[in-house]
């Protein structure tokens, strides 16, 4: 009953697309809808969850919610989340389904390293990260890693995938983007800052197609 529940919004969506256009899109191997576009990622979700893979689902759903933060699915991917979490721990609080409000999703604090000779690219990410709702904290170090990954501190690791997910869209140098525990490096490269860090390499190159994009202010 709770699943037949879960996604009662998505699901009309989800039979939409599948029925209208899916014919034109691409299947994995494992049978998914391809595609890295607000509404494919969204469908992925759907299909995941109706797999019962719960975990995979709600990744996806998250992967949504901070990609296409301004996309009309993201009201739909956050009920998802927050009800899978339920379903997964039995101790998430899920709103009532009669509820018009919907609670701001809330991101990991960011910080976003590199050298003075990438200080252009860390400009025009922190342009794309505020649009998600978490202004990140950027720093120049000179001693910086000449290297593009996400590190994470104890606990963060799924949110880090999140974010590495998000940076490989909006990098064209980069299919994705190496994610490992912080440990120590956190606290040198980033002191004071407990949130996930993304450390900018010189191969970094910020896909300037977003930046032009109407979704983002400057």
């Amino acid at each position: 009953m709770m699943r037949n529940r879960l996604l009662y919004s998505a699901l009309p969506v989800l039979v939409l697309v599948l029925a209208c256009g899916g014919g034109n899109k691409s299947y994995d191997q494992a049978g998914y809808f391809g595609g890295d576009d607000d509404l494919s990622v969204f469908t992925r979700g759907c299909q995941q969850y109706f797999r019962g893979s719960l975990s995979n689902s709600k990744e996806t759903f998250n992967s949504l919610i901070y990609r296409f933060p301004d996309s009309r699915l993201t009201t739909d991917a956050q009920l998802a989340v927050r009800k899978i979490e339920y379903e997964l721990t039995g101790i998430s609080e899920v709103p009532d389904d009669t509820s018009t409000t919907t609670p701001p999703v809330r991101f990991p604090s960011v910080a976003v390293v590199g050298t003075p000779s990438v200080s252009s690219s860390i400009s025009q990410l922190e342009i794309l990260i505020v649009t998600t709702g978490t202004p990140p904290l950027t720093i120049e170090d000179a001693g910086a890693p000449d290297v593009t990954l996400v590190l994470y501190p104890d606990g963060f690791q799924e949110q880090a995938y999140i974010v590495s997910d998000s940076l490989s869209s909006w990098l064209s140098s980069h299919s994705s983007v190496p994610v490992q525990p912080g440990g120590d490096i956190i606290s040198t490269v980033a002191p004071g800052h407990s949130g996930v860090v993304i450390v900018i390499g010189t191969d970094a190159t910020v896909d300037a197609s977003f930046l032009h994009s109407d979704s983002i202010e400057p």
